[in-house]
């Protein structure tokens, strides 16, 4: 049976909601069964969390709070054709993609905490399965996994930067792990951000790494306009 193409340009976030892409990517829907509780997540339904996250990212792609040199700075890289696909497209599956194996690793804590450990590094070797899917050829598959597989990275990274206040450091070997796909990292960090329940459980850290990522993308722009 061949498989049925997924566009990734004109998927949005309320038609996730809407469930129009049940029966072409039904293991999104199956998300709905795991539900993490802790800072991040106040017994949040996974599937909620990832919509909610793509409906970050398309507010972030919005570049209303951008101001007009990154944007459009930001606009040119994310059209660069990796691929069969354009930076901003692979951005798009890696984030569609970035939390795919959770239903298989959902942990529960005597104190009441649940937890997804390890779901980047599987979810990033199951790319492979959704590359037909979604259009992707070789080298943009690559980015994607890449992306998935790096996305709970940047997230220990952060914490390195406030738990040890040395931000240029843990930048600096952000920047030599990840390599060239630092910024879709640093924009897909920005909208998980968006998606959590972070803000409402903690308002202090949620400011802090939002400012850490404000600061890291603007590095990004100067790396990469040098």
């Amino acid at each position: 049976m061949k498989t049925k193409l997924i566009d990734i340009s004109q998927l949005t976030s309320k038609s996730l909601k809407d469930k129009a892409y049940l029966d072409s990517f039904s293991e999104y829907y199956k998300l709905a069964t795991v539900t993490e509780n802790g800072l991040w997540h106040n017994n949040q339904n996974v599937l909620d969390h990832v919509i909610g996250v793509y409906a970050g990212l398309e507010t972030i792609l919005e570049y209303k709070d951008t101001e007009v040199a990154q944007k459009d700075v930001l606009s040119n890289y994310l059209s660069e054709l990796i691929g069969s696909q354009t930076r901003q497209n692979i951005l798009k599956v890696a984030t569609l993609l970035h939390d795919i194996a959770k239903t298989d690793v959902l942990v529960k804590k005597p104190d009441g905490t649940a937890g997804c450990p390890g779901h980047d590094l599987i979810a990033a070797g199951r790319v492979k399965n959704f590359a037909e899917r979604f259009g992707l050829d070789n080298k943009s598959e690559s980015y994607v996994e890449r992306i998935v597989r790096y996305h709970g990275f940047i997230s220990e990274i952060l914490d390195l930067m406030i738990a040890n206040q040395d931000k240029e450091k843990y930048f600096r070997i952000f920047n030599e792990t990840v390599g060239d796909v630092a910024i879709e990292l640093t924009l897909l960090m920005h909208a998980d951000l968006l998606g959590s329940d972070l803000e409402k459980s903690d308002k202090q850290g949620y400011n802090e790494r939002i400012n850490l990522l404000s600061w890291m993308l603007e590095l990004l722009f100067l790396k990469d306009n040098s």
